[in-house]
């Protein structure tokens, strides 16, 4: 009910594809909140699991969908996993938020992209 730019580009990305939401880490999530601790990372998509990641640090996330890997490796590291419901009532202009999203083009089917034998298309 706010006219704040965060939820508008919330919206957006909730109104978008499945391919248009891809997923995130929880290794990528660490390394973008190094140094703003106490900030949410707010992922409009799936958090999934990191076994290449040993330690967890403290995070807290909200997102739409996390595996249950990661949200008891979030847990057992202290950290809290949010639902978008109980976001809005914590912040409801994004303050002290950080909004994340994943690689697009991390699909395989995007090495398929571009004309036939033309090199960078």
């Amino acid at each position: 009910r706010t006219s704040s730019e965060f939820n508008k580009v919330v919206l957006k990305r909730l109104f978008m594809s499945r391919v248009n939401r891809p997923p995130l880490t929880l290794s990528r999530i660490a390394r973008q909140l190094k140094g703003k601790e106490g900030k949410i990372a707010v992922v409009v998509g799936s958090v999934t699991n990191d076994t290449r990641i040993l330690e967890v640090p403290k995070l807290s996330i909200c997102c739409l969908r996390i595996t249950e890997a990661a949200r008891a490796r979030v847990v057992n590291a202290g950290g809290e996993v949010l639902t978008f419901d109980q976001l809005a009532l914590r912040a409801p202009t994004g303050k002290n938020t950080v909004l994340l999203r994943g690689k697009r083009t991390a699909r395989t089917a995007v090495r398929y992209f571009g004309a036939a034998g033309v090199p960078g298309s």
